[in-house]
């Protein structure tokens, strides 16, 4: 069996390229409804005026990371 090496890394990578965007824009969509009103919190921790539909852009670090991480480990795995 002649596999490619790190075939399963790369669907990983492309997966979470692909997952990250969706993520990111369906937290800011939440947050834009709560502000609207569309959405209601009851018992929130959080008031409705210190919530920012950006915050939702924090989740480009542990996407990144993780795209990171698994980019090294691809290059490792595919090195001759």
């Amino acid at each position: 069996m002649n596999k490619k090496p790190g075939r399963v890394l790369l669907i990983c990578i492309i997966v979470l390229a692909i997952i990250c965007p969706l993520h990111i824009y369906h937290d800011k969509k939440k947050v834009e409804d709560i502000k609207s009103g569309a959405i209601v919190i009851q018992n929130s921790e959080t008031p409705i005026d210190e919530l920012h539909p950006e915050f939702a852009y924090l989740w480009l670090f542990p996407y990144g990371i993780v795209e990171v991480v698994l980019l090294s480990l691809y290059y490792v795995r595919t090195r001759d």
